[in-house]
């Protein structure tokens, strides 16, 4: 049996630098997009990341199961004060699967239904960023590709701007101002043509949004886009003027007209922009945004983030209106053409996120957009391209089962966890944690998780406890699913994989009872 793995000192709020940059993020609940300013959005950097590293907890040593056998967490016996908590939660003993494994190989501290297949939500994320750490190494970047076809002469180009999107899924409007910037820095003054989209790295259906849940303006139901921009997603402003409401844009969009129905009511502010409803409607080169609801005057100036557009609409509007804003001339469309990109680059903008920003992003504050389109890259990079679900997938199972991970009942679907197909065991997430924990990515991995009492979709939780700053737990909420998993340094000092996973009526309840199952491990273990 490998020796127990040493735990640095917790983790507190210092360890971190805020998130916050004027106005405070939001994240949607179903995994969502971190919403706050968009031309503010930025992810956590080297300095954060040497900081939680100087504190590593996960000292590398030999896998935990070499020589040993994979799949006996999958049979651990039923252990623990499991079945007393859910009669007190008043929940059915197959509504649940938990696990706590200890780090150093010995028998689970608490296992309950651990075996049985349920469906994950956003932890099933835990599967997709492990597998982008090993197979695309973390400093991984995203490269999209300008290529002119026309000649160039006294700063008009006569013919088209080719983008060659390569599945970037974080360019927002501060890295499309630079790349803008770098071709009027070229030269190019004016485009006579037209703007085209080689979308070819991707093939995941010509929809842009899911309607999961009936709403196609929540960002969390964006499609993966081999070119996608920002999300697809603009922030709504709304500035209440007397009797009426001016809407605006933020980032500009350029050729999107706006049918502005708030309604300015008078009282308190009960009625703020999260609660206004936005659609899309028009024709496909005259798209219309469609604002309606009621706006308390009293709430000020407030904005919400919408998904809206198709994703060629929306890579014409942002691209336009940031062409424009560069002093550029243009009155072209834009179209998709799989293939266009042909011959040299004439500029490359290279992605200053690496991959382990990314995945720290997807992990904190759950991104589903982001992460499946991670999961499409991981066959784009294996050479299938134009890659597709099913493509990853493959690509997937064989990652897992070449590390000796062999997870009979598991669904991916998305990789995201947005989907009501999706199944793993609370077994096979502890296996796989435990598993990471013993490779070279363990503290990337551990990092990008949130932390108790500190970060991400955890900091409203165990603020003051002993477990503040002792548990990195990554969240999953759908309805009637909720989920946990991830790691915990015990009070001994022991490491240990948790998973928790609930299904079923009385899913949304089950907070307390995660709480519980957390405390009891930090205390127990």
């Amino acid at each position: 049996m490998a020796a127990p793995i040493p735990f640095a000192p917790p983790v507190t709020s210092a360890t971190f630098p805020s998130r916050r940059m004027g106005d405070p993020p939001r994240i949607h609940r179903c995994s969502g997009v971190i919403i706050g300013p968009m031309r503010r959005i930025r992810i956590l950097r080297r300095p954060a990341l040497a900081a939680v590293a100087a504190a590593a907890w996960l000292a590398l040593s030999a896998p935990v199961f070499a020589g040993g056998d994979a799949g006996a967490p999958a049979r651990a016996a039923e252990r623990g004060p499991m079945r007393e908590w859910l009669r007190a939660a008043g929940l059915a003993p197959q509504q649940v699967g938990a696990i706590a494994l200890p780090l150093d190989g010995s028998p689970a501290l608490l296992a309950h239904e651990a075996a049985h297949p349920l469906n994950p939500a956003s932890t099933i994320k835990l599967i997709t960023t492990y597998a982008g750490l090993v197979l695309l190494g973390p400093e991984f970047r995203w490269r999209t590709e300008a290529r002119l076809r026309g000649r160039l002469e006294a700063g008009v180009l006569h013919g088209d701007l080719v983008l060659r999107g390569g599945g970037d899924p974080k360019l927002v409007i501060e890295d499309l101002t630079e790349f803008v910037g770098l071709m009027r820095a070229g030269g190019l003054e004016e485009i006579a043509g037209d703007l085209v989209i080689d979308d070819a790295i991707f093939d995941d259906g010509a929809r842009s949004v899911d309607e999961f849940d009936g709403d196609p303006s929540q960002p969390y139901n964006v499609r993966p886009f081999g070119a996608l921009m920002n999300f697809k997603a603009a922030r709504i402003v709304v500035r209440p003027d007397g009797r009426r409401a001016d809407l605006a844009f933020d980032p500009a969009l350029a050729d999107v007209a706006v049918d502005n129905r708030v309604r300015p009511v008078g009282g308190p502010c009960r009625f703020g922009a999260g609660g206004l409803l936005v659609r899309g409607r028009g024709r496909a080169d005259a798209p219309v945004v469609s604002v309606t609801g009621a706006y308390s005057r009293a709430c000020g100036e407030q904005g919400v983030f919408a998904a809206m557009l198709d994703h060629r609409q929306f890579v014409h509007a942002l691209f336009k209106a940031a062409w424009q804003a560069a002093g550029g001339r243009w009155a072209g469309r834009t179209r998709i053409e799989r293939g266009a990109a042909v011959g040299e680059p004439w500029l490359v903008w290279t992605s200053p996120r690496t991959l382990a920003d990314v995945v720290r992003d997807i992990n904190k504050f759950s991104n589903n957009v982001m992460t499946r389109q991670l999961m499409l890259q991981l066959a784009a990079e294996a050479g299938i391209q134009p890659a597709t679900s099913g493509d990853a997938r493959r690509v997937m199972w064989g990652w897992l089962a070449a590390q000796g991970l062999q997870f009979p009942d598991l669904v991916l679907d998305n990789g995201a966890g947005l989907s009501r197909d999706a199944r793993t065991s609370a077994a096979h997430l502890a296996q796989l944690l435990r598993h990471a924990a013993s490779g070279p990515h363990a503290e990337l991995l551990r990092e990008s998780l949130p932390v108790a009492g500190v970060d991400g979709t955890m900091q409203a939780r165990f603020v003051d406890e002993p477990l503040a700053g002792r548990a990195w737990i990554k969240t999953g909420s759908l309805n009637d699913v909720r989920s946990i998993a991830g790691y915990v340094q015990a009070a001994s000092g022991r490491g240990y994989a948790v998973a928790l996973i609930v299904n079923g009526p009385g899913a949304a309840a089950s907070r307390s009872l995660q709480d519980q199952f957390l405390r009891w491990v930090h205390a127990n273990g």
